[in-house]
């Protein structure tokens, strides 16, 4: 039953794509498409008013390019700017609003909206205004103990000025500020209701009070005036429904095609919003219009409607994500038939085959949360990642010599009876928490991720429904895995490591033929916004060679020595030799895989520079990094290829799900349930299979609680995973390196040392400590907790545990 849950999520997302994919059509028969040629137009539009065109004009076109993916040329040209008109008042602030969004770090675009703010707040300044508006449309959040002069100067400011500064202090979480700028659409001048509404416009949602307000402005605004338009483009911005939007709409395009400048100008940026495929007519011909303004509209406005075309899985892709998750549930029906103890339930008998079983360990290692960060870390920051793997024949001489042997000496069904062996219960019971506050937390990362890289893009659902889609992905993994055991999980594993690898390696084959050859995606030289190249260590650095290194090392150690996951797998095999294969055959694996989905990476990364609309309406390549790889499998392989690939994509994050579950639910039930159990309560193995089933259960209701919850932590996809998964890696591992390997170890001092590992971690990964980068995270955690246990177990304080 496994797989159950895999053929329900196709039968319910085939639903939508076919609802999508009609909608598409039905845009398609009654429209034209933007074709190569007339993209080129447009972006030849952009360009050339960048370079020709006075002053705002340039800006225009500057941003409309930036905010495409069209960076070429555009830090260059306003960099010249700034230095022929950098003081010029009103004109300057463009030039650092064009720069500030040029920016290749937070650090640099910082600096320009400091120049920005700064202008907003000289009260005797003359670009005041230009100030405010442009930190409105840079969606800048102003700090609360700086939003006082803020709420100051909109109280004293004219009309103008303060609808852009409540907007501005909208963006910043003063959700009470919508009225009053709402209360200004009542504003006697015409100037004031006009930013107003433009001013609302870039509010992401307004009150059905707000919309009442435009709406009822809108209709007594007298003739045709500028503000007008402006209150007419609010009200269609906001309005969600489809006939009263239709009719705003027409009214937009006459706008358009029969207003003045500033008319036409505001109804094509407000049809770039929201447009479709239905107005290209009208935009294609303003691109002819006298007027530059409206012509870098209009070629804005195309490119951004083609961004929104739906990008959906064609039938076929569902039909092979049908056959799979079809031919998975029979591997799990068979298997699952067969379980009739706890010890076949989560070790498979301690009899099975070292290769499977190292596929097994790689998949479940590697999981969704891998095959979307690596290439999204290579795409964001460059190949410094890929330096990790240079340790791994040091990470396998350590565990295979030295940490599995120790291991496989003590005939355990969970890895925390070695703690309590040799340091007691207290021990063991911490390192059970650590673990299932780990592995829950990973769980929880993963349906996150699959839910918020893979399925909501997929379906181009809005992202207010990744929580939504958490609950229900989570409930159907827990459904059928709580009815699974150890060995339907890794044949399905070892399947879904081919079909990973598979993929991966197709797709950087079809990107090099698209692209005509390797060269062709293989940058020359290192990117400017790629982590710079350091090879020695550098804590201050994001990520230097050797730091890399150093918490790869870390993290294999420390995962192959503590976590229940990996020592279940070796405990399913039947000596230290057949344990030792185990872990070769999932290093191997993770170094072929990986150092194919680093070049996946850097290709995906060339082929979205090189071919931008691709990417989905508004996003940067390096802003959505992450979702890349997910969204070319969805619209650059074959039909049939691209549903199998997305098919292995969510099976490997229910098959991660399924171990994680499988595996805590082992630790709850022998180290909790069992252990507390009172002796005069013995259970049959029916009993006990049952009660580890409902286990299952309960695991699975926690982490669809917490994966609601983990898309706020910072960062992308690999951060996330360095302060959510890796957290606690350290800290466990302290436990064990006190229990196995230090003769001394007391039970305060390895309750001391995991303690303080802990809190180390919590340190660098939420509060900076010391400056370091997130990298530093487990292998500063990992010092302090082996430095601290065994200190404190010299103390004459608490026991040693025999």
């Amino acid at each position: 039953m496994r797989i159950f849950g895999n053929c329900f999520v196709a039968a319910l997302l085939m639903g939508c794509a076919w609802n999508i994919d009609a909608g598409a059509q039905e845009i398609s028969e009654t429209a034209p498409a933007v074709t190569d040629e007339l993209r080129e137009r447009a972006v030849k539009t952009l360009r050339d008013a960048m370079v020709n065109e006075p002053r705002w004009v340039k800006v225009h076109a500057a941003e409309h390019l930036l905010s495409l993916g069209y960076p070429q040329d555009v830090a260059v040209i306003f960099m010249q700017e700034l230095e022929l008109f950098g003081s010029e008042p009103e004109y300057r602030i463009g030039i650092w609003r064009v720069l500030a969004r040029a920016a290749i770090s937070p650090e640099e675009k910082e600096s320009w909206i400091a120049n920005i703010k700064e202008a907003f707040l000289d009260e005797n300044g003359s670009d005041r205004l230009h100030a405010s508006e442009t930190l409105a449309k840079l969606d800048v959040v102003i700090d609360a103990e700086n939003r006082p002069a803020y709420f100051d100067a909109a109280e004293k400011g004219d009309g103008p000025f303060e609808a852009f500064t409540r907007c501005l202090l909208i963006h910043s979480g003063e959700s009470d500020q919508e009225s009053v700028l709402a209360d200004l659409l009542g504003a006697p001048d015409e100037r004031t209701r006009q930013c107003a509404a433009y001013a609302l416009r870039h509010v992401d949602t307004v009150s059905p009070d707000t919309l009442e307000r435009l709406a009822a402005t809108w209709e007594s605004e007298s003739g045709d005036s500028l503000a007008k338009v402006y209150l007419l483009g609010s009200l269609y911005q906001h309005t969600s429904d489809g006939i009263e939007a239709a009719e705003l709409k027409v009214k937009l395009l006459r706008y358009a095609q029969t207003g003045n400048k500033g008319q036409k100008y505001e109804a094509i940026a407000v049809l770039g919003e929201k447009g479709d495929e239905s107005d290209l007519p009208t935009l294609i011909a303003l691109l002819d219009d006298p007027e530059a303004d409206v012509r870098v509209g209009a070629a804005h406005a195309i490119l951004r409607i083609e961004r929104r075309v739906a990008h959906s899985l064609d039938p076929l892709d569902w039909l092979a994500i049908i056959g799979y998750a079809s031919m998975m549930l029979g591997v799990g029906w068979y298997y699952s038939r067969r379980i009739k103890t706890t010890e076949e339930y989560t070790l498979g008998g301690r009899n099975m085959r070292p290769f499977i079983v190292g596929l097994s360990m790689f998949a479940t290692l590697l999981s969704t949360l891998t095959y979307l960060a690596i290439p999204g870390e290579m795409i964001k920051h460059g190949p410094m990642i890929l330096s990790q793997y240079a340790i791994y024949p040091a990470s396998f001489l350590v565990i295979g010599f030295v940490l599995i042997p120790a291991i496989m000496e003590m005939r355990v069904t969970s890895a925390y009876e070695i703690l309590e062996i040799k340091l007691g219960l207290s021990v063991r019971i911490l390192g059970s928490l650590f673990f299932l506050s780990m592995r829950f937390l990973w769980m929880a990362l993963i349906i996150y991720a699959t839910s918020s890289k893979i399925l909501v893009p997929l379906m181009h659902w809005d992202q207010s429904m990744v929580p939504v889609v958490c609950i229900v992905m989570g409930i159907i993994t827990v459904a059928y895995t709580s009815m699974g055991g150890i060995r339907a999980v890794v044949i399905t594993d070892a399947i879904q490591t081919g079909i990973l690898f598979f993929g991966a390696a197709l797709t950087l084959s079809i990107i090099t033929f698209k692209m005509g050859g390797v060269s062709e995606w293989f940058p020359l030289s290192w990117d400017e916004t790629w982590d710079p190249l350091k090879i020695v260590y550098d804590p201050s650095v994001r990520l230097t060679v050797m730091g890399a290194m150093t918490s790869s090392f870390v993290w294999y150690i420390c995962t192959a020595g503590a976590d229940q996951v990996a020592i279940q797998r070796y405990l399913s095999t039947r000596d230290a030799k057949a344990a030792r294969k185990v872990m070769l055959t999932s290093l191997c694996t993770d170094v072929l895989t990986g150092t194919f989905l680093g070049m996946l990476g850097l290709a995906l990364w060339s082929y979205f520079q090189a071919n931008p609309q691709f990417l989905p309406d508004a996003y940067q390549t390096m802003q959505s990094a992450d979702t890349l790889f997910p969204r070319f499998i969805a619209q650059g392989l074959p039909a049939g290829i691209s549903g199998l690939i997305v098919a292995g994509l969510l099976a490997a994050a229910m098959s991660s799900l399924s171990s994680g579950v499988n595996s805590s639910s082992s630790v709850i039930a022998i180290d909790f349930i069992g252990r507390f159990r009172r002796s005069d309560q013995p259970k049959s193995e029916k009993s006990a299979l049952r009660e580890m089933k409902v286990v299952s259960v309960f695991v699975g209701v926690a982490v669809i609680l917490l994966s609601v919850m983990v898309g706020t932590v910072g960062g992308n996809l690999l951060e996330m995973m360095f302060k959510l998964v890796n957290l606690l890696v350290a800290p466990l591992f302290v436990l064990f390196v006190m229990a196995l390997f230090v003769p001394w170890a007391t039970t305060t001092g390895a309750i001391a040392g995991g303690l303080c590992s802990v809190a180390m971690a919590i340190g660098i990964a939420y509060f900076n400590l010391f400056g370091l980068q997130f990298i530093w995270i487990m292998p500063m955690a990992l010092l302090t907790g082996v430095v601290v246990g065994p200190t404190v177990s010299l103390l004459p304080i608490g026991r040693k545990t025999e």
